[in-house]
């Protein structure tokens, strides 16, 4: 897949660090994706994480009445695979 940068300052800085390390832009991009894949994400702030967790739970609430015991586990399965403990996109 093609990425189209439509940021010039930044991709002259990806060309200078590339020319400077003998370098592509693909290996530029790809060692600097891999540093950030090295530090973990940033905290959730705590206020994020309750408020998050009153809409599941204000959702769960709606639904609760509306879904199987089946369905529910169907839904806590479904959450497990695509989001972290913070509720955010695995």
């Amino acid at each position: 897949m093609a990425i189209t940068l439509r940021n010039k300052p930044l991709e002259e800085k990806i060309k200078r660090i590339g020319r400077q390390r003998g370098l592509g832009p693909s290996a530029v991009i790809a060692k600097a994706v891999e540093a950030l894949e090295q530090t973990p994400p940033p905290e959730v702030p705590p206020e994020e994480v309750e408020r998050r967790k009153a809409f599941a739970a204000a959702f769960l609430a709606e639904v609760s009445g509306k879904t199987t015991e089946e369905e529910r586990r169907a839904m806590r399965e479904f959450e497990a695979d695509m989001y972290d403990e913070h509720g955010l996109p695995k």
